[in-house]
């Protein structure tokens, strides 16, 4: 195996390792487009995949004191309730051009929170429900599922702290139940030299470390701007990535 193929995907899994631990999200939006530079796409989903729901199960740990199970579920639940008819569109709409609404949406939201616009959330539950729903529709139709909740919850003030322990418990479950159902798939065939996950490992460990440190010393505000710079990456990512494929 070349030195490519192992150094380059662990990198990623380091980078996003790093800003996931600090901000609760942004593992994919980070990795898997790094990693498929020198793996293929499959490849990369799957072993970014395996590192994410190891890096959670560490994450969720040490934030168990910290985030709000009513939180979680209710945000979960609305999850699960919007993954069904992300797939349907999925089949009746083509990727590319969910890429670019998706992207545009985001630009045109990170922009308004940029100039600290403020939605008033009459009621938080339905809030909460809604921004799950719109999270598990663009997960199940882009693999993009983390920015929905990010302009929800900043738009809500959550607080950094807890935004960033719910964040990761809300992913943890959700990706643990992702790992089960490609695994009942056989999607893990896809991987037929499992080596180039051992580089990862320690390079996620190290992420989550220095990620740790890094947010010990974020304020509110840095915190904010650093959630909307990944979320804003993230959306001229895919719109570049749409543009693409339709060209």
């Amino acid at each position: 195996m070349e030195i490519l193929t192992l150094c380059i995907p662990a990198l990623a899994i380091f980078l996003a390792s790093f800003f996931a631990t600090v901000t609760g999200f942004g593992f994919g939006l980070i990795a898997i487009p790094l990693m498929s530079l020198v793996i293929s796409v499959k490849v990369a989903i799957i072993c970014g995949l395996i590192i994410t729901v190891l890096l959670r199960i560490i994450t969720m740990y040490n934030t168990r004191k910290i985030f709000s199970w009513d939180v979680v579920l209710t945000t979960v639940l609305g999850s699960a309730m919007g993954m069904l008819p992300g797939s349907y569109m999925l089949k009746i709409i083509s990727l590319a051009h969910l890429k670019i609404f998706l992207g545009c949406v985001l630009l045109v939201a990170t922009y308004l929170m940029g100039k600290k616009y403020h939605l008033e959330i009459k009621s938080k539950t339905v809030g909460r429900l809604t921004a799950g729903f719109f999270s598990g529709f663009f997960g199940a139709s882009t693999s993009v599922a983390g920015p929905p909740l990010v302009i929800y919850f900043l738009n809500e003030g959550t607080e950094k702290d807890k935004m960033r322990a719910n964040m990761i418990w809300i992913f943890g479950i959700s990706f643990v139940g992702m790992l089960i159902v490609n695994f009942l798939m056989g999607n893990m065939k896809n991987i037929t030299d499992w080596n180039i996950i051992l580089p990862m490992i320690p390079a996620m460990i190290a992420g989550i470390v220095l990620g740790e440190k890094f947010f010990e010393k974020l304020d509110q505000a840095l915190f904010r701007k650093l959630a909307l710079i990944i979320v804003c990456v993230g959306a001229v990512m895919m719109l570049i990535s749409g543009v693409k494929e339709i060209l």
